[in-house]
C-alpha cells in the first residue's frame, strides 16, 4: 500500500529548495517561525494553508501532494508519466537534491 506524502516534510523540502527560511515564510503568512516549524512536522496541512503557501512560493498546490521521495525514485527510474506531469520536472530536481544531500551527510 502506498503511503500518503507527509505534507509537512514536503513543505520543508520545497521551501528549502527555493532557499526560503522558516522566518521568511512565517512573515509572509503572518505567523511565527515556531508555527511554521510545527506545520512542517505535521502529516496533514489544510488546503487553505497550502494554497497560501503555494502562492508565496509560486508553485502549484498539487506539488505538495505529489512529492513523495519514496515513489519519486521509482518514477525516475521507470520514467512513468514524466512527460505528462507538469510538476514532475520540479519533483525530480527536488529528489535529486535530497539524494545528493543524503550522500554528503553520510
Amino acid at each position: 500500500m502506498i503511503k500518503k506524502p507527509h505534507l509537512g516534510r514536503n513543505l520543508s523540502r520545497i521551501r528549502g529548495y527555493y532557499g526560503m527560511k522558516q522566518t521568511t515564510l512565517a512573515k509572509a503568512l503572518g505567523i511565527s517561525q515556531q508555527a511554521v516549524s510545527k506545520m512542517e512536522q505535521r502529516n496533514n496541512i489544510g488546503d487553505d494553508s497550502l494554497l497560501r503557501i503555494a502562492k508565496i512560493l509560486n508553485v502549484k498546490l498539487s506539488l505538495f501532494k505529489k512529492l513523495n521521495p519514496e515513489l519519486g525514485v521509482q518514477n525516475i527510474s521507470s520514467r512513468h508519466d514524466i512527460e505528462n506531469n507538469s510538476d514532475m520536472g520540479l519533483i525530480i530536481q527536488l529528489i535529486k537534491r535530497l539524494v545528493e544531500k543524503d550522500k554528503k551527510d553520510q
